[in-house]
């Protein structure tokens, strides 16, 4: 049996017909004897303690994983509230998940290994392909995280994910495993067997003012650029409002204007979301910084986010080597939701234009992504933490 793909969306406000609807529409759509993966994606309005068991019912208990998200992009619109499923039945792929639950900064690292320990269980001694996670942003350092995940995974195979989120609250995101609610958790999947894999991602983002120097870090820490308070960076830009730079209270103005790491031999800067200032005015980043790097404060337009994801949608083309895809999964991040507005759609409709209006596209708003960078050379480096970015994943 080929490869089929089922999509399912509803915005209905009651948890359970929402549920029920997007459960329903994907198993029909999906048109096979047995679903072999299911993906939930779900906007904060609902709570999954009400809607999993209602999924799992109808899906037949199958393999089920999910996630909270700031924002559901689907084939033909930007919804901001809802639940969609996609499932999937295939005799070519070959399918992994795996849990780890209550991470934490003393175990993170460690975390991360088992996550990939139970997904390569789960999977068995089969040709890997790709593997994608799912984890609570609200960690406080990822980039140990996914240190963990290739100290067992290697650099051989892409590993792509992203973080979840809730709708820029900051306060409480959820991950869905079979039947349970998971919280401070991660969840993965490795993919393998008979297919082609396409990955894209750019971010478009470009610097402000002249480059500084990173004189002082420590893993996700800015401790001193230029010799002075990393803060003085925001301060210089924001004035006052940088005093209120927490999750909480200004986690919008961090996001619009994540920090540039320049990377040498790459196309793009790394973007860093800025997630606190502490006392001593370090900056606490969304991933690991290094001393003597050049940083930017960054910005973006419009424009400068539908070319980038058109951009990544022609990497990931190239990428599938003249197989067709059955599906696009976009990771993006909520930042770029937050900067376009109502014009959100138009990174959809520049993916469907290299793709084609046939393709199924779906995705999630997310507050990190992981994926390989590009270098100025035509390859990818090993994955790292970004912000800011589209990632445009195409399975064939």
């Amino acid at each position: 049996m080929p490869t089929q793909i089922g999509i399912g969306f509803s915005e209905a406000l009651n948890p359970e017909q929402a549920a029920q609807e997007a459960a329903f529409q994907s198993k029909t759509n999906l048109n096979a004897d047995r679903i072999d993966l299911a993906i939930a994606l779900c906007t904060v309005h609902y709570q999954p303690e009400q809607t999993i068991p209602i999924l799992q019912k109808i899906l037949n208990n199958s393999n089920l994983i999910g996630c909270s998200t700031a924002g559901i992009i689907m084939p033909y619109a930007i919804k901001n509230q809802g639940i969609a499923v996609i499932t999937l039945s295939s005799d070519d792929m070959k399918i992994g998940i795996g849990s780890v639950n209550n991470i934490n900064a003393l175990n993170t690292r460690e975390e991360g290994v088992a996550l990939a320990i139970d997904c390569l269980n789960d999977f068995g001694k089969h040709g890997r392909q790709i593997s994608l996670f799912l984890i609570d942003s609200l960690i406080e350092n990822n980039s140990l995280f996914l240190k963990g995940l290739q100290e067992v995974w290697g650099d051989i195979f892409p590993i792509v994910g992203a973080g979840t989120c809730d709708d820029f609250h900051f306060q409480n995101t959820f991950q869905i495993f079979n039947d349970q609610t998971l919280h401070h958790s991660a969840i993965g999947i490795i993919l393998g067997g008979h297919m082609q894999i396409g990955i894209g991602a750019r971010h478009g983002w470009k610097p402000l003012g002249k480059p500084r120097t990173i004189t002082k870090a420590e893993g996700n820490l800015i401790k001193e650029i230029e010799g002075k308070k990393a803060s003085n960076l925001y301060y210089e830009y924001f004035g006052e409002e940088a005093k209120n730079m927490t999750m909480s209270k200004l986690g919008t103005l961090a996001i619009l204007y994540p920090l540039g790491i320049y990377i040498e031999g790459n196309e793009e800067f790394l973007l860093r979301n800025a997630v606190n200032i502490l006392d001593d005015g370090s900056i606490v980043c969304q991933g690991d910084v290094s001393a003597g790097s050049q940083v930017h404060l960054m910005i973006g337009n419009k424009a400068s986010c539908k070319q980038a994801a058109y951009d990544a949608a022609l990497e990931a083309q190239k990428n599938l080597l003249g197989k067709l895809p059955n599906i696009i999964i976009v990771i993006e991040s909520m930042a770029r939701l937050k900067l376009l507005g109502r014009t959100a759609f138009e990174e959809v409709s520049a993916i469907r234009e290299v793709f084609g209006p046939n393709i199924p596209v779906i995705g999630l708003y997310s507050n990190g992504e992981i994926c390989p960078m590009k270098t100025a050379e035509e390859t990818f480096k090993r994955p790292l933490i970004q912000n800011g970015t589209i990632v445009v994943l195409a399975l064939g």
